[in-house]
């Protein structure tokens, strides 16, 4: 899932500023379950959060 610069920023402006960890192209969202890891992808932020989530309740509940 990709979100523009602006989407994002209004994502995390919901939650609290402890729950997030930026670098250089790259932003840790540390949600309640595990970390979704979202990286810069030209004018976009890509994450793979939806889809491990996924394979995580696919596999019943055990680490993909």
């Amino acid at each position: 899932m990709c979100l523009t610069t602006e989407a994002l920023a209004l994502f995390l402006s919901l939650f609290p500023a402890e729950m997030i960890e930026k670098s250089p192209g790259q932003i840790v969202f540390h949600a309640e379950t595990r970390d979704a890891i979202w990286k810069a992808n030209g004018d976009k932020w890509c994450t793979h959060a939806p889809q491990i989530d996924a394979a995580f309740r696919l596999n019943g509940g055990e680490q993909a």
